[in-house]
């Protein structure tokens, strides 16, 4: 984060997408999780560990500063304090000589619960949801502004690999020779499976979110779906730690191709893939 967002931010009173949390020597803010699974079920915001309620900078003990961190990555990893987990990285930022954390959390596609409790975030605070009704309307906005058949206008050929049209195709004529697709040209072969289309709502017409995951360029998902990853752990003894670790945020077309290679490296071990 540059020096001139961080102090714009610092200038700021805490709202819906703003959290200042102090941090008590070796030990993370209770409620920190609270508001972190508030901010991922929401539309996400940013933390800063070390300044209190009135944006006034405390600070972090320097000689604390690396449990803290360690603890924030390991418990957002944690199902059982953030249920599904979603690993945050917090930076480090000097502010008027004093040490502060920053947390970065975006919107999630899913809907979170820490401590097995679902948590939506308001004007400068979280609360706790319990009613069925609510929870429920948490999932259907996930779902209507997370679909694959979003469509994003801004997106044009010159954001796709084009290499990976051709093992598309590759894809399809080894299980079908003759099949029609196999001689389209790449904007053909977008309309034709469906991966452009026209947004009912805004009467805008362009690739969707399904063309993107599949075709795009590493910075062209990154600058749309900033949130999407693939996540594979491998696991023996503690459920809550790994042996190795691959984590791809790649089209899902080269994804696959890396994901098997880790799959086949590892078995019959057993691990852990998550997807966002």
């Amino acid at each position: 984060m540059d020096q001139k967002r961080v102090t714009k931010l610092l200038g700021r009173k805490e709202d819906i997408h703003l959290e200042y949390k102090t941090a008590s020597r070796d030990q993370l803010p209770k409620s920190l999780f609270e508001s972190i699974c508030a901010m991922l079920n929401r539309e996400g915001g940013d933390i800063f560990l070390g300044v209190n309620d009135n944006g006034t900078i405390l600070g972090i003990n320097n000689a604390y500063l690396d449990q803290l961190i360690k603890d924030l990555v390991n418990l957002s990893n944690n199902p059982s304090k953030l249920d599904p987990p979603f690993i945050l990285h917090p930076q480090t930022l000097k502010v008027d000589g004093k040490i502060i954390l920053h947390i970065t959390v975006p919107v999630s596609s899913e809907v979170h619960k820490s401590v097995n409790v679902v948590y939506d975030r308001s004007h400068d605070g979280d609360f706790k949801v319990t009613q069925l009704s609510k929870i429920a309307a948490l999932y259907n906005s996930k779902r209507n502004y997370y679909s694959e058949s979003m469509v994003c206008p801004a997106v044009t050929m010159a954001d796709f690999k084009p290499e990976l049209f051709d093992i598309a195709r590759n894809l399809i004529k080894a299980n079908n020779a003759s099949h029609p697709w196999i001689n389209l040209d790449n904007e053909q072969f977008m309309k034709i499976a469906g991966l452009y289309g026209k947004d009912t709502r805004s009467n805008k017409e362009g690739h969707n979110l399904a063309a993107v995951l599949l075709f795009g360029t590493d910075q062209t998902i990154l600058n749309t779906v900033s949130y999407y990853k693939v996540d594979a752990l491998v696991r023996r003894e503690d459920i809550y730690r790994y042996d190795d670790r691959l984590y791809i945020q790649t089209n899902l077309i080269e994804a696959y191709d890396q994901l098997s290679a880790f799959v086949e490296k590892h078995l019959p071990d057993k691990f852990f893939l998550r997807g966002d």
